[in-house]
């Protein structure tokens, strides 16, 4: 379909409007939270030898993700972002993920990683300064390169499962905290053969009864933006 010069200028003006609404909501976290968490590599690979490559904005702030098909189950990924912000609350983060995927039939296939993240947090208002390691086990469903007149339908959904170790300091003492937390997460991109606009929303939950104690996780995510696919996609 044929968009005119208008019509392209307007569409790019709301996805600068969208970019800026998901900075700035995830800019303004409540004082008491500690470490707001990052999305996730989500990439189901068609083939072996296919990379994808993407920028996205949201709950990372700003973030780059990629990753490779060494074989058409085996892949390798990685993830880097940075929050800068104004109202005071600001991190760096990147992580590192080796996985699993089951043979694609019917344009579906189920998709298993472990991975390593590390990053840092700063607060201005709590004094907050600390450091983290963490580690995760992530499962996902996904229906991968369904046509869908004549673009291409990606949607997902899956559960990852994070283990945290966060060392910092908060008003001059110190906060040191291991602990499990919880992302059910879904969403999908939609585009051409190579190029796709993507959606992804999920939330983050501790255990029972750890809400309030310890590190205190922001409850929700989300990011939006492009992943282009690179490899001969059929």
């Amino acid at each position: 379909m044929y968009l005119s010069f208008e019509c392209k200028t307007l569409y790019m003006k709301k996805i600068i409007y969208l970019i800026s609404i998901c900075c700035t909501i995830y800019s303004c976290k409540a004082p008491s939270y500690s470490y707001v968490p990052k999305t996730m590599n989500t990439t189901a690979y068609s083939h072996a030898g296919e990379g994808q490559l993407g920028l996205v904005f949201g709950s990372p702030g700003i973030a780059g993700k990629g990753g490779v098909a060494i074989t058409r189950n085996i892949n390798v990924n990685a993830w880097a972002a940075t929050l800068p912000s104004d109202s005071g609350y600001s991190s760096k983060e990147s992580e590192y993920s080796i996985g699993v995927q089951t043979n694609v039939k019917n344009y579906e296939a189920t998709s298993f990683w472990v991975g390593y993240g590390n990053g840092n947090t700063k607060k201005v208002r709590t004094d907050l300064s600390g450091h983290f390691n963490r580690f995760f086990l992530q499962i996902q469903q996904s229906a991968i390169d369904n046509p869908l007149g004549s673009a291409r339908f990606d949607g997902f959904f899956g559960l990852r499962i994070n283990y945290l170790d966060y060392t910092a300091t908060r008003e001059a003492k110190p906060l040191n905290d291991i602990l499990y937390y919880y992302e059910p997460y879904l969403g999908f991109n939609v585009g051409g053969k190579n190029v796709r606009f993507e959606f992804l929303t999920g939330m983050a939950i501790k255990n029972t009864g750890e809400w309030s104690h310890g590190v205190q996780v922001w409850p929700w995510f989300g990011h939006i933006g492009i992943i282009g696919k690179l490899g001969r996609i059929q």
